[in-house]
C-alpha cells in the first residue's frame, strides 16, 4: 500500500452524481482490514455501505456525517503510521501529492522549461522508469492521462481520479503535476533571472498579453498587475496560462493581488443542467467540489432565495432536506414542467377478481394482493398494446419487448420505485413473492442500484389509504404511470334492469403526450380492464 491512500466518494450506478455521508463505521486511528465496512453512503434512493479493499490505518475522516459530496470527492485518508500529520494536511489541501511521490529527476538547466506532449507545463528531464510505466498500466486512467504521467514521472496510484467510477483523466494528472513541490517541476524564478522576469511595466504589455494562450481572467489580472504573459509558462490544458499561474508569479514578485471580477467556476454536466433548469448563473455559484468545480448542491444553494423573516409566523422547527427529498423535488419539478402530461381514467369491475383472490389465498403459498394482480395484468396489457411500453428520447422512440414494472413504495422520508423485471414472463405467485421482497428491502434501505433501474412502466397504488382516484406524475424516462385507487361498492343496473352493488376500481393512466397519443392510452386501459375482469387468464 502507498504511504497515503485516499478514499473517495464511490459511483454506484450511472445516475449517481453525489452521495451523503450517513454513518461512519470506523474511527481515526483504527486499523482497516479487507472487507471491513467503512461508511454508509446515502444516494438519491438507497443507502449502501462502502467496504474496504485495502489494509492500513485510518488517519483522517475528511467528510463529516450529513455532508453531501460529488462522486470522486475525498472522504477519508488511509496512511502508514509513520506519515506525519502535516504531510496528510498538505495532501488534503492538494499542496503535495503524497508522502511517497515518484522520484523527481534533476532540474533542466535550460532557461525555458520543456513541455509535455499535451502542453501541460514544465516537464522533468527525460523520464524512463519501466517499473513506473508498468504500475501505471494497471491504473484506471485515460490513455492520454497515462501517457502524460509516464513522461512526467507521475505514479498514477497517487492521483485521485475525478472521472466516471474514479477514472483518472488528463486534467487530474495536470493538476497533480501543477501541485508538486518546486523541486519536482522547476521553473525559472523572476528573482533569479531578472532579464526573463515576467513582471514589467509598459504600455505594450496589454497588447502582447492578448496574443498569449491564456484565459480571459488571467489576461485581465496580468494587465492589472503589469505581468508579461509572453514570459510565463502556463500549467493549464495545452499550456494555457490560468489565473493561478498569474497569482503565483505575483506572489513571487511581492505583488498584491486585489480581488477581480468573479470567474465562472467549472462544473460537470449535471450541475450545468440543474443551473439551466433553475435559471442560475454559474458565475454566481460558490464551488465546493474537487478542483474548484461547482456541484449540484452548490447550484441549489445559489438558487435558494434568501430567507425573509415573516413576523406572522412563530415557532416550528426547520428540518434540513435529505438527499432523497432533494432528489424527489428536483426530478418531479422537472418532470411536471418538461413532460406534457394527459390523463385517462377508467372504472373496472373487480368482483370476479376478488373472489378468485380469496380462493387462491385460502390455499397454501405466497399470499397475493390486489396490486399483484394489477402488476400482472399491466404487463400483459403492455404486451397487447406495445406502443405504451416506450420511452421518448431526442434521437427517437425507444421501444421495449419486456415489461419491467416499477412499483412505488412509500418509505420514511419519501418513496422509491423498485423494479419488477419481466413481469409479463412471471407467474402470479412469483410476482407476489418478488413484490413483497422488494417492498421489504425498500423499507430496510437494502435496495441495490439494479433493483431501481430498468423500469419501463410504473404503478402507484394508494388504494390501501382509501384514496378513490388520483393523478400520478410520470418519472422520466418512462412514458406512463398507472395510478390505482381503492375498490369501492357502487350501485349499478344489472342485465335484468334491476340494481345491484358491484366492486369497482378506478385507475388513471398518466401519459407522456410526446410518446403516447390518447387513442393508444385508451386501448391500453381497455386491455387492462379485460385482463382484470377476466382474472382466470392471469393465472396462465
Amino acid at each position: 500500500m502507498n504511504a497515503i491512500t485516499p478514499i473517495i466518494m464511490p459511483k454506484w450506478g450511472l445516475e449517481m452524481s453525489e452521495g451523503t455521508i450517513s454513518n461512519w463505521h470506523v474511527a481515526e486511528g483504527q486499523t482497516l482490514t479487507r472487507g471491513m465496512e467503512i461508511v454508509d453512503i446515502e444516494t438519491a434512493k438507497i443507502v449502501n455501505t462502502l467496504e474496504s479493499d485495502l489494509e492500513g490505518t485510518v488517519r483522517r475522516l475528511v467528510a463529516p456525517v450529513g455532508q453531501t459530496l460529488p462522486v470522486g470527492a475525498l472522504i477519508a485518508i488511509v496512511a502508514d503510521a509513520g506519515v506525519p500529520d502535516a504531510e496528510i494536511d498538505r495532501f488534503i489541501r492538494g499542496d503535495a501529492p503524497a508522502a511517497e511521490p515518484a522520484e523527481a529527476p534533476a532540474p533542466n538547466p535550460a532557461p525555458a522549461p520543456a513541455m509535455t506532449d499535451a502542453g501541460t507545463g514544465p516537464a522533468p528531464a527525460s523520464v524512463s522508469d519501466p517499473d513506473l510505466e508498468h504500475r501505471n498500466e494497471t491504473a484506471s486512467a485515460t490513455p492520454m492521462a497515462r501517457r502524460i504521467a509516464n513522461r512526467n514521472g507521475v505514479d498514477l496510484s497517487l492521483v485521485t481520479g475525478t472521472g466516471r467510477n474514479g477514472r483518472i483523466s488528463q486534467e487530474d494528472v495536470e493538476a497533480f503535476i501543477a501541485a508538486r513541490p518546486a523541486a519536482a517541476a522547476p521553473m525559472a524564478s523572476p528573482a533569479a533571472s531578472p532579464a526573463a522576469s515576467p513582471v514589467a511595466g509598459g504600455p505594450d504589455i496589454a497588447a502582447g498579453n492578448r496574443a498569449v494562450h491564456a484565459t480571459s481572467h488571467a489576461i485581465r489580472l496580468a494587465n492589472r498587475l503589469g505581468i508579461d504573459l509572453t514570459r510565463l509558462a502556463g500549467t493549464g490544458r495545452n499550456g494555457r496560462v490560468n489565473v493561478q499561474d498569474v497569482e503565483r508569479v505575483a506572489g513571487e514578485s511581492g505583488l498584491t493581488v486585489t480581488p477581480g471580477p468573479a470567474a465562472t467556476p467549472p462544473a460537470g454536466p449535471a450541475a450545468r443542467k440543474l443551473a439551466a433548469d433553475l435559471g442560475v448563473s454559474l458565475s454566481g455559484v460558490t464551488p465546493t467540489g474537487p478542483k474548484g468545480h461547482a456541484t449540484k448542491e452548490d447550484v441549489r444553494n445559489a438558487a435558494a432565495p434568501a430567507p425573509v423573516p415573516d413576523p406572522t409566523v412563530t415557532g416550528g422547527d426547520l428540518v434540513p432536506h435529505s438527499a432523497m427529498r432533494r432528489t424527489i423535488a428536483t426530478a418531479l419539478t422537472a418532470a411536471k414542467r418538461d413532460v406534457p402530461h394527459f390523463y385517462l381514467t377508467a372504472d373496472i369491475l373487480m368482483d370476479d377478481l376478488l373472489t378468485l383472490r380469496a380462493q387462491l389465498n385460502a390455499m397454501a403459498g405466497q399470499k397475493i394482493s390486489v396490486n399483484d394482480f394489477i402488476v400482472r395484468a399491466s404487463a400483459l396489457a403492455l404486451s397487447d398494446v406495445p406502443d405504451v411500453n416506450v420511452q421518448y428520447t431526442d434521437a427517437g422512440m425507444r421501444r421495449f419487448t419486456q415489461a419491467n414494472i416499477a412499483i412505488a413504495v412509500a418509505i420514511e422520508g419519501g418513496l422509491v420505485t423498485p423494479v419488477l423485471h419481466d413481469a409479463g414472463g412471471r407467474p402470479l405467485r412469483a410476482i407476489a413473492a418478488e413484490a413483497a421482497s422488494l417492498a421489504a428491502r425498500a423499507r430496510d434501505r437494502r435496495l441495490t442500484a439494479s433493483d431501481l433501474s430498468g423500469g419501463t412502466f410504473a404503478i402507484s397504488n394508494l388504494g390501501m389509504f382509501g384514496i378513490r382516484d388520483f393523478q400520478a406524475i410520470i418519472a422520466p424516462p418512462q412514458a406512463a404511470i398507472l395510478a390505482v385507487g381503492a375498490t369501492r361498492r357502487d350501485a349499478q343496473e344489472g342485465p335484468d334492469g334491476g340494481v345491484r352493488f358491484r366492486s369497482v376500481l378506478s385507475v388513471t393512466l398518466s401519459c407522456d403526450h410526446r410518446a403516447i397519443d390518447g387513442a393508444v392510452g385508451a386501448r391500453f386501459l381497455a386491455a387492462l380492464r379485460q385482463h382484470l375482469e377476466q382474472p382466470l387468464g392471469l393465472l396462465s
